[in-house]
This record gives C-alpha cells, structure tokens and sequence, in this order.
C-alpha cells in the first residue's frame, strides 16, 4: 500500500498567488506547484480509493480510472471542490464523510453520482483489502482523520488538525503505525487553534513514533521562515 499526493500545501497552495516570498519565487522560478491536500490510493485491482478531494480537476486527473470510494476529512472546499465536478461521473461512487448538516455547498442536495455516507468514529470501514478506520480530530469544521491498513502496512493521515484529544491519541497509540503524516502548517509563532504549526506537530509525532513521519499542509509563509531561518526539522515537510 502507498499513500500518492496530488497536493499538500494549505488552501491558498504554493505559489500563492502574487506572493513575492522567497518559497512562491522559487516555485515559479522551477515552474512547480504544490496545490492543496489531497491524496489517492491505488488498489490491487487498480481501483482508486481518494483521500480528500480538494483538486479541482479531480476528474479529469482519473478519468478512464474507476474511483472505488473517497474518504473525506472534512467539508472545507480545499478538500471538496473536486467533488463539484466528480459528482457528473458515469459511475456511482460512495463518499465516506464525518457528521456535517451542511456539507459543501450545494453537494449534499445534487448528489447526482455520489452517494454520501456518514462515518462512525472508530469504526473500520472496509474497501477492498484495505480498512479505513476514522480519527476525530480538532478543527474548525467537523473533521475525521483516517487509520488505513493493509495486509503488510499501517498510515496515519492526519489532516485538517489543530490538535489530537486523548481518546484519537490513545487509539493511534493502540496501533503500530507505518508512516504518519500529519497537519503542520502555520509557522512556529502561530496557532489558531485550527492548524499545528511544526513544533506542536513534531511533539505528536514524537508521541505517535510511528517508523516515518511526515509533515503536511504546508504554507509558504511556514517554508519562507525555515528557509530564511535556515531551520533544520526533525521530520520533513512532504512536498
């Protein structure tokens, strides 16, 4: 099993635009992209499990691919925007999703292809041979991270997260984890509660100590202090 990233910068992604900070000028002087936080798994049988879907061109991106089910953290567009589009799809999809009366949009009332199912914390959810279990996680929004096992391998994927209660804390420790990746995107002056910023990340990892960990939704304001800063992280940004 192996988690792929579409994106994995914040909402506004990398470069933002008619930013002139060191990170943004950098991007475009490589002409490169980080867009917002959004990942897929490829199955055995080649289906595709989605993990978020905030990429607006989702559907292009698969097309000709059978998408077998997304997981959604939470209702934020940079995490349901590609469903706007997705949701035309000739095949029927299942969209697993924490409690929101509201949604995105107007997704919830045209779902057209999708069909929207609620998850039950802690509860696995079975797809193919892998096992979804969701994390409730702090955020502004309603927001379940998701346990993803395999046969041979054990991921964290931890985003949106302002911070993990002790239940979420004691079940990921319940568990040998593979790789953690998790939400670290403010800079180190910086917390509203919403997001981590890498400090408050890396004293969950260090918790979580799973084999390999990873830091995500990254800013460009979070990348332009450690590069200005010349900061060396005990876990890298993954992007």
């Amino acid at each position: 099993m192996k988690i792929n990233f579409l994106g994995t910068a914040d909402s506004g992604g990398i470069p933002t635009h008619n930013c002139k900070c060191i990170i943004c000028q950098e991007y475009r002087s490589k002409n490169k992209v980080n867009l917002s936080t959004s990942a897929y798994i490829e199955c055995e049988n080649g289906e595709i499990i989605l993990l978020d879907a905030g990429i607006e061109n989702i559907a292009t991106i698969f097309d000709k691919r059978k998408i077998k089910a997304i997981f959604l953290t939470h209702f934020h567009p940079d995490h349901t925007l590609g469903l706007l589009r997705l949701r035309y799809s000739a095949d029927n999809i299942d969209c697993y999703h924490p409690k929101d009366e509201k949604g995105f949009a107007d997704l919830f009332k045209h779902t057209k292809a999708i069909r929207y199912i609620e998850n039950t914390l802690f509860a696995p959810i079975k797809v193919n041979e892998l096992s979804f279990t969701p994390i409730p996680l702090k955020h502004s929004k309603n927001t379940s991270g998701y346990l993803i096992e395999s046969r041979d391998k054990t991921i964290a994927y931890l985003t949106d997260c302002g911070g993990i209660s002790k239940e979420s804390m004691d079940f990921l420790l319940s568990k040998e984890i593979d790789e953690c990746y998790i939400d670290a995107g403010l800079a180190p002056n910086l917390n509203n509660g919403n997001h981590l910023n890498y400090e408050e990340a890396t004293k969950l990892l260090d918790i979580i100590n799973a084999r390999k960990s990873y830091l995500i939704h990254a800013s460009h304001h979070t990348l332009s202090y450690l590069k200005i800063n010349n900061i060396e992280l005990k876990y890298p940004f993954y992007i």
